[in-house]
C-alpha cells in the first residue's frame, strides 16, 4: 500500500465513501497574497480542510511563513532607504540576487 493510499480521508457522505483531504498550499494564493492570514480564511471557505504553509526560520530563531527564498520576490523591502545597509548579494535557487 502506498503512502498516498494511506493518507487520512474525510467522509464524503456518498454511500460511505471517503473523500480526500483538501490541503490549500499557502492559502487561497490565487486570490490573495500567499501566506497572508487574509488568504487562509477564503481557502477554508472554499472547502480546504487544512492550510499548509512554508515555514522558514530567521537568523534570530523566529518561524515565518514564506515561500520565496529572497525577500525581493514578494516584498518591496529593497525600495526602502532604511533597509539599504542590510542589502547583500547571494545565490538562491541557482540565481544571483541582491536583497
Amino acid at each position: 500500500m502506498s503512502a498516498l493510499s494511506e493518507a487520512p480521508c474525510r467522509k464524503s457522505g456518498h454511500l460511505g465513501e471517503s473523500a480526500p483531504l483538501i490541503v490549500a498550499h499557502r492559502g487561497a494564493s490565487g486570490y490573495l497574497p500567499e501566506h497572508a492570514l487574509e488568504a487562509y480564511k477564503p481557502a477554508f471557505e472554499m472547502g480546504a480542510d487544512y492550510v499548509e504553509p512554508d515555514l522558514v526560520v530567521t537568523k534570530d530563531g523566529v518561524l515565518i511563513a514564506r515561500h520565496e527564498p529572497m525577500p525581493s520576490g514578494t516584498t518591496d523591502v529593497a525600495d526602502h532607504a532604511e533597509s539599504a545597509s542590510r542589502k547583500k548579494s547571494r545565490r538562491a535557487d541557482g540565481e544571483e540576487a541582491t536583497d
